[in-house]
C-alpha cells in the first residue's frame, strides 16, 4: 500500500516516520523542510527511541507524488481550503484518508472529495515538536484511536486494519465504531489545556500548573467538555479527567500546538477546537460557562494580537 503524509509537520513526520521504518511505503509532501531533509534525512529524537530515515521519499508537491492508496491529512484544520489544490492529484478511485487533525469538521471538509465511507478519524494523544525543519523532537505519548466517519461494520473492520498497521510500526491503538466519541476524548485535553496555554499568551504547560487557580478552571472546563459528551449519546471513561490531569503535570515545558501557532505569528485552529465543538454543545442544551469564558479569553487574544500586528 502506498502511503502520503499530507501536512508533514512535526506530527505528520513522526508517524510517517514510524511507519517507513515499520517497512510501509511512505511518501511525505514537504514545503520548507524538502531541502534539509533531501540533504540530512529525517530524523525524529523520541522518549521511545530515536529515528533517523537517510533518504525518505520526499515530494515537494501532491502532483509529483500522484496517486496513492491512503492519504493521511496531518495539516491543520486552518489549511483545509488548500484541499481543492492539492488532495485530488493523490487520488484513484480506491483512496482511502485518515485525517489526523484537531477538532470537528476536518472529516465533513474532506467528504467534498471522496466518500463518507473512505474517510476514517485518528486521533493522535502526542507531544511532539519540529523545532527545525526535518528534525522532530517526540516528548511523550503516541496513542491513536482510530474510528470510520460513516459508522459502518466495514469501516469498522477497516478501522481495525488501519490500528494493527499503526501497531505493527510500535504505535498503542485502538480501534472504535463510532467517530464523535473518540473527538470528545482528544477535545476534553485539548479545549482545557491548549486553549488556556493560548489564552495566556501562548505559555507552557508548567507555567499553566505554576498559576494560581488555573489547574482547577483547566478541570471546570474538562467536566464541561465530559458533560456535552455525555449529552450527545458519547459518554467517555469515568477516570478521563483524573488521567488526563495527572498525565498533563508531568508535561513540563511542552507548549500545545495552538499555543505555539500563536507564539510563531500563525493562524490558530479556533473554529475546530473551540468554536465548533462550542456550538454542538449549545445544541445539547449543556450550560458551559467555563468554557464559553475561555472562548471568550482566546477571541480577545486573537483579535487584540491582530490589531496589533496590523
Amino acid at each position: 500500500m502506498r502511503i502520503a503524509i499530507l501536512g508533514a509537520g512535526a506530527l505528520g513526520c513522526y508517524y510517517g516516520a514510524k511507519l517507513a521504518s515499520a517497512g510501509e511505503d511512505v511518501a511525505f509532501i514537504l514545503r520548507s523542510a524538502y531541502e534539509p531533509v533531501q540533504e540530512k534525512g529525517l530524523i525524529v529524537e523520541s522518549v521511545g527511541g530515536d529515528l533517523h530515515l537517510k533518504q525518505p521519499k520526499i515530494y515537494r508537491n501532491t502532483r509529483e507524488c500522484g496517486p496513492v492508496d491512503l492519504v493521511i491529512v496531518s495539516w491543520k484544520a486552518i489549511s483545509n481550503h488548500l484541499l481543492a489544490e492539492n488532495l485530488p492529484p493523490l487520488l484513484h478511485e480506491g483512496t482511502r484518508i485518515i485525517t489526523l487533525q484537531n477538532g470537528m469538521g476536518n472529516a465533513e471538509a474532506l467528504s467534498a472529495f471522496v466518500a463518507p465511507e473512505r474517510i476514517h478519524i485518528g486521533l493522535c494523544f502526542v507531544c511532539c515538536m519540529m523545532d527545525t525543519p526535518g528534525f522532530i523532537r517526540h516528548l511523550e505519548g503516541g496513542d491513536i484511536q482510530f474510528a470510520p466517519f460513516a459508522n459502518t461494520p466495514s469501516g469498522l473492520a477497516q478501522a481495525e486494519q488501519y490500528a494493527a498497521m499503526f501497531a505493527n510500526a510500535g504505535i498503542k491503538t485502538m480501534a472504535f465504531s463510532e467517530a464523535e466519541k473518540i473527538l470528545w476524548c482528544k477535545l476534553s485535553w485539548n479545549i482545557p489545556f491548549n486553549g488556556l496555554c493560548l489564552a495566556h499568551g501562548g505559555i507552557s504547560v508548567r507555567r499553566l500548573f505554576q498559576m494560581p487557580g488555573e489547574a482547577e478552571r483547566a478541570r471546570h472546563i474538562m467536566n464541561e467538555v465530559c458533560a456535552v459528551a455525555q449529552a450527545r449519546g458519547y459518554p467517555l471513561p469515568l477516570d478521563i479527567v483524573n488521567s488526563q490531569m495527572e498525565r498533563t503535570s508531568l508535561m513540563g515545558d511542552f507548549i500545545p500546538s495552538s499555543a505555539v501557532d500563536y507564539l510563531r505569528g500563525r493562524p490558530v485552529e479556533y473554529d475546530a477546537i473551540w468554536g465548533i465543538p462550542l456550538q454542538r454543545a449549545h445544541e445539547a442544551g449543556v450550560d458551559v460557562p467555563y468554557w464559553e469564558q475561555l472562548s471568550h479569553d482566546i477571541r480577545m487574544r486573537l483579535q487584540n494580537t491582530d490589531k496589533n500586528r496590523s
